[in-house]
């Protein structure tokens, strides 16, 4: 049965075949390829996924990233995800977890305390890093947010000449692509131009149509 079924008055008991689905929403840490390229260090997001299957039968299990069509087609699961979790509270940056500093403890503790990100800490104000106290690797807040502003500037350091040789190499090619399609037309034979005719040949070429006239009205 199509979903376009449900509302057919032809069908007698039609149901919904999403009832029969099991459907949850739920935030994954992806990372984001062109960002941590750009910036030297791993960059992830959060980002929404929906995960849905029948009930009593998980090998058909699908598992995607959250769209519109899922939030309407699963409406009620998408509401719980949104009254429990907020509607977007989507973080950028470097995950706690890929920073060598902090252990699996110190991670779960800080995410406790909202702290979801590198660049969370790097910019938390005075009065925000009182929430921390002592205890994250051992460090004081003050401390702690200044590692975090270091391990920053040392990834967009570390980032800079990997870019530069990256645009050194694209100017490389440019200039070997260039360099290959001016040889190519160098070795194209030349064009036949125009035949240019010496005033003596212009002069032969006069007389002889004029004989050709002549004869032409003598035989008629």
């Amino acid at each position: 049965m199509l979903a376009s079924d449900v509302n057919n008055q032809q069908f007698v008991g039609a149901l919904d075949p999403d009832s029969v689905m099991i459907a949850r929403f739920y935030k994954r840490a992806v990372k984001n390829n062109f960002q941590s390229k750009k910036e030297g260090r791993p960059i992830f997001e959060d980002k929404i996924f929906c995960e849905y299957y029948p009930a009593g039968n998980t090998l058909l299990k699908m598992d995607v990233p959250s769209t519109s069509v899922h939030e309407q087609r699963f409406a009620k699961q998408w509401a719980y995800y949104q009254t429990t979790n907020g509607a977007d509270s989507r973080d950028v940056g470097t995950p706690l977890s890929q920073w060598p500093l902090l252990s699996p403890a110190d991670v779960e503790n800080l995410r406790g305390m909202k702290f979801n990100t590198i660049e969370n800490i790097a910019g938390a104000s005075d009065g925000v890093l009182q929430s921390i106290g002592m205890g994250a690797a051992g460090l004081a807040p003050n401390v702690l947010r200044a590692r975090a502003q270091a391990y920053l500037m040392a990834s967009n350091d570390t980032a800079l000449p990997q870019k530069q040789a990256e645009d050194i190499e694209a100017l490389k090619k440019q200039v070997a692509d260039l360099t290959a399609l001016m040889t190519a037309k160098a070795a194209e034979p030349a064009k036949k131009g125009k035949r240019e005719w010496t005033p003596e040949q212009k002069e032969a070429a006069r007389e002889r149509m004029k004989h050709a006239r002549e004869a032409k009205q003598k035989a008629a």
